[in-house]
């Protein structure tokens, strides 16, 4: 296997990694459903390959450097390729770990705590928009494999992904950057086939009957902060996601809740520090509730 040919890499989804939940209507008093949900035993590790990657292509004994920000990388082989053709991750950031890390390679907790936060605000900074966890878009990193590491190779990457409703990085086409500016973020919009206030969502395409819709995300710290307790999540989010909801609506309606779910501790220090708020309804829809104002619910 030649140097570099080897990915490790993962992903949170964040609408998979969240620990509570609540709802209220819109247009009156909040109504609390706090049932939550239980976050993944390993939140950090929410695709079935993510840290097990595919063996790599074989190149060659000589080592290829990984991708530099503004070029893909298609599957395990972290060489670039161009963003036009087939590529599962574009990168966004470049950078070497500090020396504080021990010399064994670490786990990935360790190298999430260090650098995810990074790659959180260079996935915002890249694709246009602090908004992506209330779309099909992610952060994703890559760094530098055990043998790499052992031979004292520190590189990694932040990227952004393409996110498949298991959390893998999905094959796309052109470039990723600025693909959230403006009104284009709902092109790439999460849509849930259960209600977030109920359980952890589940992604669907919003053209297929679906039971929430993922509306905006509402900043609430920074992941070197205190982990807010629920009552500091929910005195965020409840005016925040019903105003989201309102806009969104483009009225106000008892048939449609605002929801939202926030990470756990562990994801927090990752740097989602977000609150992610939703459209939810009690029974699935088969249209965007986007500027429905009072007309019927597309049923």
């Amino acid at each position: 296997m030649s140097r570099h040919g080897r990915m490790l890499s993962a992903v949170v989804l964040a609408a998979a990694v969240t620990l509570s939940a609540c709802a209220s209507q819109v247009g009156g008093t909040p109504s609390a459903d706090e049932s939550g949900g239980s976050p993944d035993a390993d939140p950090s590790v929410t695709s079935t390959n993510a840290g097990e990657p595919s063996a790599p292509a074989e190149r060659g004994t000589e080592a290829a450097e990984p991708a530099a920000p503004g070029e893909c990388v298609d599957g395990s082989d972290t060489s670039a390729v161009d963003c036009a053709q087939p590529h599962t991750v574009e990168i966004t950031k470049e950078g070497t770990f500090g020396s504080g890390l021990p010399s064994e390679s670490p786990d990935k907790a360790t190298i999430f705590a260090e650098v995810f936060p990074e790659c959180r605000q260079a996935a915002a900074d890249y694709l246009g928009s602090a908004q992506y966890d209330a779309t099909t878009l992610g952060a994703w990193m890559l760094w530098a494999d055990k043998d790499d590491w052992q031979a004292g190779d520190r590189w990694y990457r932040c990227g952004v992904a393409q996110l498949s409703p298991g959390g893998e990085a999905q094959s796309r086409t052109g470039s990723a950057r600025d693909v959230l500016a403006g009104e284009r973020r709902f092109e790439f919009q999460l849509c849930s086939s259960v209600r977030p206030s109920q359980e952890l969502p589940q992604q669907v395409p919003c053209d297929d009957p679906h039971r929430a819709e993922a509306i905006g995300a509402v900043p609430v710290g920074n992941a070197g902060e205190k982990f807010p307790s629920d009552e500091q999540f929910n005195a965020e989010a409840a005016p925040s996601c019903r105003q989201l909801l309102s806009e969104y609506l483009g009225s106000a309606r008892d048939d449609v809740a605002a929801s939202w779910r926030w990470p756990d501790q562990t994801n927090w220090s990752h740097g989602f520090t977000n609150i992610t708020c939703y459209a939810e309804t009690e029974a699935p829809v088969n249209g965007s509730l986007r500027g429905i104002g009072s007309s019927p619910l597309p049923r």
